[in-house]
């Protein structure tokens, strides 16, 4: 399932950091927090967990703020837009539940701090696209992809960028976790181990923009704060074949990593 939001922002000149995911982030459970408290501490606390491995999945995703007039100074996005359009998606049909409830009950939130509010105008349902086992998408946040790696001892998380031959293995491995993370025991799922899925990004399109460098693009989640780290994602044209089972659930879910902090949101291109 899909939403798009519509949103308002209540100053007349607003502007919001640029390294904002933080804050959607936290809006989208705020809006979960206020149908059911329980519900929201499950989803950030835990999460959905496929049996025998660590990773946990909170199953939604969402995109960058469309902002259609905008420009950035001093490390801010200057907002002139009256509206602005924002995504969400979620294969979980608890979550949506909770969600809408939220945001009809809480209209406002902020971005940045408490001076910066904005308004959700309207919240529309998206059809769903017609699947297959081939289609072509782009990406409405960036896509993260990471592997451990060792250094002084401590295993980190190395982010990969787009012209790494690991990046598909390690893109359709994330996929079956997060489809067995919510159809575990299913009769099903040894099928699901060896179904196909296989992303293909557009390699003429990173030549044209000068490189994988080129199309990467660093995020600093709670930027200034306790806690603060830094993400490395891409955003490129792809195309991905195999189960539509799987390639539903990388639009609803979002494709590679820490989706619930606004990277990986996919859109299909006609």
């Amino acid at each position: 399932m899909r939403l798009h939001l519509t949103i308002r922002p209540l100053q007349k000149a607003s502007s919001i950091p640029i390294n904002y995911n933080y804050y959607l982030s936290s809006a989208i459970y705020r809006w979960i927090e206020t149908s059911s408290p329980e519900y929201s501490a499950f989803l950030h606390e835990h999460g959905f967990q496929p049996e025998g491995v660590a990773r946990r999945f909170k199953h939604f995703c969402f995109s960058q703020l469309v902002v259609p007039e905008r420009s950035v100074r001093d490390n801010r996005l200057q907002i002139r837009s009256p509206l602005i359009h924002w995504y969400i998606g979620m294969p979980v049909e608890k979550t949506l539940e909770h969600l809408v409830i939220g945001l009809f009950e809480r209209q406002e939130f902020f971005i940045g701090s408490a001076d910066t509010r904005f308004a959700v105008e309207q919240v529309e349902v998206l059809p769903d696209p017609a699947w297959s086992r081939s289609m072509c998408f782009r990406m409405l946040s960036p896509v993260t992809v990471s592997v451990p790696e060792e250094r002084n001892g401590k295993l980190i998380a190395s982010y990969l960028f787009a012209d790494d031959p690991r990046v598909p293995a390690a893109l359709r491995a994330n996929i079956i976790n997060k489809y067995h993370s919510l159809h575990n025991g299913a009769p099903e799922r040894a099928e699901m181990d060896t179904a196909e899925f296989s992303v293909r990004l557009d390699d003429d399109f990173i030549r044209r923009r000068g490189g994988a460098a080129r199309i990467s693009k660093l995020i600093t989640i709670r930027e200034g704060q306790a806690g603060e780290t830094r993400v490395r994602g891409f955003l490129c044209p792809f195309t991905i074949e195999g189960e539509p089972e799987l390639i539903r659930l990388a639009y609803e879910s979002g494709l590679g990593e820490k989706n619930s902090m606004g990277f990986g949101m996919i859109e299909v291109v006609p």
